[in-house]
C-alpha cells in the first residue's frame, strides 16, 4: 500500500476518533448496542437472531452493522466487533463509535477496545463461538 494511501487513512481515522472516555460497564447500564459482524458468513442470519434475543432480553436496543453499511459512525453505549479478520471498516466503526464500552476480537492500535477476546491465528473461531466467550464475560461484569 502506498504511503499516501496509508497517510490518508491515518488522517481520516484521527479526524473521526471519538473523544468519549471508555471503560468496562455492566449490562444493566447499557441502553443501546451496536454489533459489527461479517455478513458474508453463511450462519450470519441465525446468529443475528441470537444477538437480538440476547440484547432484547435485557432491554437493550440493538443495531447490527457490517462491512457493506454506508454509515459506520454510530452512537450507542456498547460497541462489539465480532469480525474474525480485522478490516479497515471495522477499525473505522470502532474508532469513531461514541460507545462508553467497546469490545472486540482484535485490539486496534491505540487501545480502542476495553475488552478483547482473541483466538489462535491458526484456528480462528467463528463469530458465534467468540460471542459465547464474550457473553460469559459480559454477564459477569458488575
Amino acid at each position: 500500500m502506498s504511503f499516501l494511501r496509508k497517510f490518508g487513512r491515518w488522517l481520516c481515522l484521527r479526524a473521526h476518533r471519538s473523544k468519549v472516555p471508555t471503560s468496562l460497564i455492566p449490562l444493566s447500564e447499557v441502553k443501546s448496542a451496536v454489533v459489527y459482524v461479517d455478513a458474508t458468513e453463511a450462519y450470519c442470519e441465525p446468529f443475528k437472531l441470537r444477538l437480538k434475543d440476547f440484547f432484547g432480553k435485557r432491554g437493550i436496543s440493538l443495531k447490527i452493522i457490517g462491512e457493506f453499511d454506508k454509515d459506520l459512525r454510530t452512537d450507542s453505549d456498547f460497541f462489539l466487533a465480532l469480525n474474525p479478520k480485522p478490516c479497515l471498516n471495522e477499525r473505522y466503526a470502532a474508532i469513531s463509535s461514541t460507545a462508553r464500552f467497546k469490545a472486540g476480537r482484535h485490539q486496534i492500535k491505540g487501545g480502542v477496545y476495553d475488552l478483547v477476546v482473541s483466538d489462535a491465528p491458526e484456528n480462528p473461531l467463528q463469530m458465534k463461538e467468540a460471542f459465547d466467550a464474550i457473553e460469559k464475560l459480559l454477564i459477569n461484569i458488575k
